[in-house]
């Protein structure tokens, strides 16, 4: 993918021998089935983990034979047949296998169970080693950077959203996994920053390069979701879990990073993520006989682009950057950005005014896309040296936008992911006038927030959950017992929020038990409280009618 505005940036030292400077090609093998291994929908846990099968329960997704994987044995024909497979996909029924020679496929075609073969790249392959990373920059003083706000130099961006409040009442992504999905993390894994984020895992799904030296463009990416720096720079969703996966190839443009990407997404699939951001995307590549065409954009063209709704299909919610050919003479969005169930994210300036480069729409088939805008242009970025930047690109709005969807569902992990998009798409300022530059336009996070707390049961006199209770001994008083404590009491804490969830109090635990008063002056300008208990890895949201 070419990302403009972003700087791409790769260390690496290349050992080329004389046997490997002759162009190898990569198909993409299409089967006609899975082969014979024995598994049952009725024992998803031999090839799902239990988040997994957990996420696809409580989103009402059913456990089907595109979950089962490829069997090992058609990895090995194609082996003995010449082939070096590269990736595969379980959803669409391909292994992309590398040959020496173009004229091997035809070797490959005649295997029994072998259906046909789409050529996706072509090169030489090269060897990595040893990796350079890039040093990191002399930090300014955290002093100097720190302002009279909790955001700091992402306090517009919250309010561009009207976030601030979603924020401080303590939904910041607890309880929600969430996947990256980028072209490399440079220096993530050194950057001072980065200490406090919660990374649960990363993953390379490109046979070349390494996830922590290749780019600094999910970098970038991933700093505006995940940084906490109070008073400095504040992500969207702080407090969620992430996995870092890589997808994107720099050195080269080939449809085989589709094929890359869509591993990605099913292994997040497989993890239980239930939110992907992407901020990658393909138009054209270097052998120009591969581009796409505007009529590719019809939602069932791109390989990526089924990913993208097979991924919303299992269970997930897909947040993809719109494209940034805007001022270009392409204009359009990009794939997977047309997936009919992706979030497709445009940009603006914390102005609301769309960023040139903002890919367009209409899809080819006439639907509505992008489907919301966010701050990229100009965006708050950490990039590969350590340093606070401001960023222009879609790749930017698509992640701090999703770290608020993410933050949004937190309030209630259990809604149904249409409702989670359904609320975002009402909430924003252009849902009964959109068009193809703005989409439904801005979401409103404060309005969104009011909407899901809305939804959740109302309670009236006690609530009993997992690690808690909640009792009513007066009308205006309420006891919060911790029933399982895993941790000291002082790690569990209870934030009281008003009927729009603006944060009323917060209260610490001394002991397995906390009283939290509702004064009168509360009580009468709301019908409705909200207490959030909080412990270091659980959160839960209760409301109850006054």
């Amino acid at each position: 993918m070419k990302l403009p505005g972003i700087a791409l940036f790769l260390f690496f030292s290349v050992a080329l021998s004389a046997q490997n400077t002759q162009l190898q090609y990569k198909f993409r093998v299409y089967l006609k089935d899975k082969g014979n291994r024995a598994f049952s929908v009725s024992e998803p846990e031999k090839f799902l983990t239990p988040e997994a099968i957990e996420r696809k329960k409580q989103q009402q997704v059913k456990i089907d034979q595109s979950d089962f994987p490829i069997s090992p044995d058609y990895f090995n024909q194609l082996k003995n047949a010449g082939g070096k497979p590269i990736s595969h996909s379980k959803w669409f029924k391909t292994i992309v296998i590398q040959l020496r020679d173009s004229s091997q496929i035809e070797d490959i075609l005649r295997l029994p169970f072998v259906d046909s073969a789409k050529y996706v790249w072509r090169g030489i392959e090269r060897n990595y080693r040893n990796p350079v990373r890039p040093r990191l920059g002399l930090p300014d003083c955290p002093e100097e950077n720190k302002a009279e706000n909790h955001f700091g130099l992402t306090e517009e961006q919250f309010a561009l959203h009207n976030a601030r409040n979603m924020s401080l009442s303590g939904f910041t992504g607890k309880g929600i996994n969430v996947a990256v999905i980028d072209a490399g993390f440079t220096n993530v894994d050194v950057i001072p920053q980065f200490g406090e984020m919660n990374i649960a895992g990363f993953k390379n799904f490109v046979p070349e390069g390494e996830i922590f030296a290749s780019s600094d463009h999910g970098t970038k990416v991933f700093s505006t979701m995940a940084v906490n720096l109070p008073e400095v720079m504040v992500g969207s969703a702080p407090s969620a879990m992430y996995y870092l996966l890589r997808s994107e190839d720099v050195t080269s443009e080939f449809p085989v990073e589709e094929d890359y990407w869509t591993r990605a997404v099913e292994y997040a699939d497989s993890i239980g993520i239930d939110l992907i951001n992407t901020s990658l995307g393909y138009t054209t590549f270097d052998d120009k006989s591969l581009n796409y065409k505007y009529e590719n954009l019809d939602g069932k063209t791109s390989f990526m682009t089924l990913a993208a709704d097979k991924a919303y299909e299992k269970g997930m919610i897909l947040v993809a950057s719109a494209g940034n050919e805007g001022n270009k003479p392409w204009q359009k969005i990009s794939t997977p950005a047309d997936a009919k169930n992706a979030l497709t994210v445009g940009a603006i300036g914390t102005d609301s005014v769309i960023a040139s480069f903002s890919s367009k729409g209409f899809t080819a088939d006439n639907r509505l896309k992008p489907d919301i805008v966010s701050v990229g242009r100009g965006t708050v970025t950490i990039g590969y040296n350590g340093l606070f930047d401001f960023t222009n690109g879609t790749s930017l709005s698509s992640p701090f936008v999703a770290g608020l969807v993410a933050s949004l569902w937190s309030i209630n992990p259990e809604m149904h992911r249409a409702e989670v998009l359904d609320i975002v798409r009402q909430s924003s300022d252009r849902y009964n006038h959109p068009d193809s530059v703005y989409g439904y336009g801005i979401p409103d996070f404060g309005k969104a927030m009011k909407t899901v707390l809305g939804k959740l049961e109302n309670n009236e006199k006690s609530v009993s959950e997992k690690y808690f209770s909640i009792s009513r001994p007066a009308k205006n008083s309420f006891e919060i017992t911790i029933t399982e404590p895993d941790f000291s009491f002082d790690a569990y804490q209870v934030n009281l929020l008003d009927e729009s969830g603006n944060l009323i109090s917060t209260h610490e635990f001394e002991n397995e038990r906390l009283t939290v008063p509702i004064t009168k002056e509360v009580e009468e300008a709301n019908r409705f409280v909200h207490f959030v208990f909080k412990s270091p890895y659980t959160q839960k949201t209760v409301r109850f009618k006054l």
